[in-house]
């Protein structure tokens, strides 16, 4: 299983502050953006304990579809979904209860006598860089990639923070690491559904010619370079840079 990276003062605070939750009968919230680790923390914390969506569980409490006598401890996910907050903690009074959000709610004050905040990947720079090396090495394991990556080269996805991060490491290195075959059956496959759907020669054309464009723009300096080594008239060449770009 995944565990909470603790490379900055930040992330170590924060491991820190669950450790000392977990010997202690109170319940505790966690919070913060999605894809900081919230779940991993939660798991520190209560380390054998059922783990459930928030949501699932209201509706399971409102149908009387669960037993809750059974439990004595339980991590919540996503408490912020819940439409009555004040019945569904009440339901639950009983369970020491670790939960995460996505924010920090004043209705949580009384509820919650521990509250940890998780600040973004962004402001966490030592974990940051140890994903980043983690996703690679996962990444070129699963698709057998044995190429060494620049990170400067991959274009990094902080807005889900390790979702994102997640994806954009792993999309970058499979576009790198796929083969003529692998990517002309890709296409054939693409092709296949878009023509029919109805899709005419003309309209897929784009698909061949942006990313054949996109690379020649960053692989030569000027239009004629571009014109001589595409071996394309430097007028269609105009044309289709102003369809696709807006350029002049």
């Amino acid at each position: 299983m995944q565990r909470f990276i603790t490379k900055s003062p930040l992330s170590i605070q924060i491991l820190k502050s669950a450790k000392l939750s977990a010997s202690l009968p109170v319940n505790t919230l966690i919070y913060g953006e999605a894809g900081v680790g919230k779940k991993l923390i939660a798991a520190e914390i209560l380390i054998s304990s059922t783990a459930i969506s928030a949501k699932e569980l209201e509706i399971a409490i409102i149908n009387k579809q669960i037993d809750l006598n059974e439990f004595t401890s339980l991590i919540i996910y996503d408490i912020h979904l819940v439409i009555n907050l004040d019945e569904f903690l009440d339901a639950l009074k009983n369970i020491k209860i670790v939960a995460t959000s996505l924010h920090k709610h004043e209705k949580y004050t009384t509820q919650f006598a521990i509250k940890i905040e998780i600040p973004s990947l962004d402001q966490r720079p030592e974990d940051l860089k140890e994903l980043i090396d983690i996703y690679v090495n996962e990444a070129s394991q699963i698709y057998k990639s044995s190429n060494s990556y620049n990170t400067k080269d991959i274009n990094i996805d902080l807005s889900g923070n390790g979702i994102t991060l997640k994806q954009s490491i792993y999309k970058a290195i499979l576009l790198k690491s796929i083969t003529k075959q692998e990517m002309m059956d890709t296409l054939e496959t693409y092709l296949y559904t878009q023509l029919t759907n109805g899709k005419a020669y003309k309209e897929l054309l784009e698909v061949f010619e942006i990313p054949l464009l996109k690379s020649a723009k960053k692989a030569f300096k000027s239009q004629l370079q571009m014109a001589n080594k595409l071996v394309i008239n430097r007028i269609t060449l105009r044309k289709k840079l102003h369809k696709y770009f807006g350029e002049a």
